[in-house]
């Protein structure tokens, strides 16, 4: 097996990378869209019978894509950094 020549990108980095507005706003904006959607799909007949939704679940719902989407894109980031520094 070939050696393999890539970077290593360092904590740091990674920690820039997540802080970068336009990951954020990314992964707020996939939250939003796919957090409300999985919402309706899973607690829509309890909010419209008008009862208190698992908040846990609600919270959870918009958490989990968000943290997707920040990793996708931090290993997106790192992906085109490699390529770009062989």
């Amino acid at each position: 097996m070939p050696p393999n020549n890539h970077s290593v990108t360092s904590m740091r980095d990674v920690l820039s990378m997540i802080n970068a507005p336009e990951t954020a706003l990314r992964a707020l904006k996939v939250a939003l869209v796919v957090g409300t959607l999985l919402t309706v799909i899973n607690q829509g007949d309890v909010l419209l019978r008008g009862q208190s939704p698992d908040w846990l679940k609600l919270v959870l719902t918009y958490i989990v894509p968000f943290g997707v989407s920040t990793w996708t894109s931090i290993a997106k980031d790192i992906q085109n950094r490699e390529h770009r520094d062989p």
